[in-house]
């Protein structure tokens, strides 16, 4: 006998039941989740694909110090708690040698961190959004998805691709889970989790002692929440352990000689002003030719926005409840404007258009975010307390013309930071080049623009590293190509062009390179010349940089665009009886090197 099911039954008034209301329910929240994640996704797989596992720039100076004391057994606390330039990064310090620790300095692993810190900023704002009267909100996954594809921007490639700015993205975590631990836990929780929260943020970044300030306003308003039974004494220690970090931040405090000081910002007050305009203004400036005046533009705008709501909650500073909703989301566009003011303080010297660097989207972007919570809150206030629908309807259409304006201006500055992700990924991966052949030529232009710059011992870190297994692969040890040569199969991975002496008598090699299903321009190219015995021997390495619209157009594909390769080299660099040159293109993500071409017959001193 055949047994069926019966099909969910509707209830009297014509509803789905409780099983479908369920299942209805669960799926909604599903789709949700995957639509608000899709942004940090969409930026994981970014990272994933053009993050490259090398040290770079100040993680020479900054991490390499603490790996080789902990080797040498000479690490202390001091060397925690040191300055970098103007920072104090003494959490992220921890972070990044625990991390070189466990996975033999992998820099994906750090890369994943900054990933996951993101993530739970993103968390953080959700929790904000939640405590400030958006949970029962229709507008709320709107809002949060906006935010999200703000957090998440592409623009900000520098951060996301840098190992060593985990000291950027641990500050901006801790702060914004100031602003909903501050108001939610009940006294002396409160207390308590912001101080560790402050401290971690004071000592990570130069800013981040403004967190103390951020917070102050957040623990004063109780919410409800009932005094602590010793409410005076927590308040006593708030303040002083407040006052205390941020003396001993400052206790010895010298600014690099090669940074200008704070007394730029007195002498040229309009510059400093410009030089805040910009730096928020930063994420709406990308496709302007003229980038620093789209950014003084969109963040006038937004200044002008930002003040406009705060006129409004001073006119209706008796609602309380306005109010509690409100502080959050403008404390923490508050943040981004005391990290500009911070950080002209610290740059303006450079120049204005140094508040345009992709580092700083990070802390600007939270400006906007803030405007997406704190506009919508205050507009749907008003038009509850509004009677004039002219009103409503010409600030309607001002706003929605703003925000599709900003829109513009961000997605075309998205698209537009897309094409530096692979250009920031030749870079690194160009210097692992460097790197991997830095015991068989000298090449310290090369080293200085792709590694580190100002480093002496540079080559003796690197053999330190890679004695320690940090350096994947290891440092090549022989001049000999073969034992990294490789056949490149079937498809045509370069050219060795022209050979030449030049007019003032040095010798020049040129020609194009790319790699084997790599979908990716070399990462150099290594030049041999054949001994006596007719074994190939690395003499120099070539950088791939060179545009050759041609070579892109031949093999159909924009990524190979800049396959171009060009090295020159003066008379007796390589042996006189040499006959014959060898070209080879070289993958450094995984030592292995494929021959493009030959130039031979007349010994290189002689070719005319």
């Amino acid at each position: 006998m055949r047994v069926t099911r019966d099909a969910p039954r509707p209830t009297e008034d014509g509803e789905p039941g409780p099983e479908r209301r369920g299942k209805s329910v669960v799926g909604g929240r599903l789709v949700t989740f995957v639509v608000l994640a899709a942004p940090a996704a969409w930026v994981g797989i970014l990272v994933f694909l053009y993050g490259v596992d090398t040290p770079w720039g100040d993680q020479w100076n900054g991490t390499l110090p603490l790996i080789e004391k902990a080797r040498a057994g000479t690490l202390g606390f001091a060397d925690f708690f040191a300055f970098h330039n103007e920072h104090r990064i003494f959490f992220p310090r921890l972070i990044a040698l625990g991390l070189a620790k466990l996975t033999h300095w992998n820099i994906r692993a750090e890369l994943l961190v900054i990933w996951m810190l993101a993530c739970v900023c993103s968390l953080n704002l959700w929790r904000l959004a939640l405590i400030t009267g958006w949970q029962d909100s229709r507008n709320r996954r709107w809002l949060l998805l906006a935010a999200n594809v703000l957090l998440f921007t592409p623009l900000q490639w520098e951060n996301l691709l840098w190992g060593f700015q985990i000291g950027f993205f641990l500050p901006l975590t801790t702060m914004t889970a100031c602003l909903w631990v501050a108001p939610t836990l009940r006294r002396p929780f409160d207390f308590l989790a912001t101080m560790l929260l402050c401290l971690v943020s004071t000592f990570s970044i130069a800013s981040g002692f403004a967190s103390w300030f951020i917070t102050t306003p957040l623990l004063l308003l109780w919410n409800g929440k009932p005094r602590a039974r010793n409410e005076k004494t927590w308040w006593f220690i708030w303040v002083a352990l407040g006052i205390v970090s941020i003396g001993c931040y400052f206790q010895g405090f010298a600014r690099p000689a090669t940074h200008p000081g704070p007394i730029v910002a007195v002498e040229h007050p309009l510059r400093a002003i410009q030089f805040i305009l910009a730096y928020l203004g930063t994420p709406f400036s990308g496709t302007a030719p003229n980038a620093s005046s789209i950014a003084l533009g969109a963040s006038a705008a937004l200044f002008i926005l930002l003040a406009a709501c705060l006129l409004y909650l001073w006119r209706w500073r008796r609602d309380r409840r306005l109010l509690a909703h409100a502080l959050p989301w403008v404390l923490l566009g508050g943040s981004a404007v005391a990290s500009a003011f911070l950080t002209m303080v610290g740059r303006l010297g450079f120049g204005v258009s140094a508040a345009t660097q992709s580092r700083y989207v990070s802390f600007a972007i939270l400006l906007p975010i803030a405007l997406l919570f704190l506009t919508s809150l205050v507009f749907g206030h008003w038009r509850e307390h509004s009677d004039r629908a002219a009103g409503k309807l010409g600030l309607s259409c001002g706003l929605v013309v703003l925000v599709l304006a900003l829109s513009f201006l961000f997605v075309g500055g998205t698209i537009k930071s897309l094409e530096s992700w692979p250009r920031f990924q030749h870079g690194r991966l160009s210097g692992k080049a460097d790197l991997l052949v830095i015991n068989l030529v000298d090449e310290p232009d090369a080293l200085a623009r792709h590694v580190y710059l100002g480093d002496t011992a540079l080559k003796a870190h690197a053999n330190f590293l890679n004695d320690l297994g940090y350096l994947r692969p290891r440092l090549l040890r022989s001049k000999s190509i073969r034992e990294i040569a490789f056949q490149p199969g079937t498809e045509k991975v370069g050219e060795f062009q022209e050979l030449r002496k030049t007019a003032s008598g040095e010798f020049e090699a040129s020609g194009w390179a790319i790699l084997p299903d790599g979908h990716r321009v070399a990462d150099g190219v290594l030049l041999t010349y054949d001994d006596a015995q007719g074994e190939p021997t690395i003499f120099a390495l070539a950088e791939v940089k060179q545009q050759r619209p041609e070579v892109s157009k031949a093999l159909n594909d924009t990524a190979y665009l800049r396959s171009g390769w060009m090295k020159s080299w003066k008379e007796g660099q390589i042996p006189v009886t040499a006959r014959v040159v060898r070209a080879w293109t070289f993958d450094a993500e995984n030592g292995r090197a494929f021959h493009i071409g030959t130039a031979s017959g007349e010994p290189p001193s002689a070719v005319p």
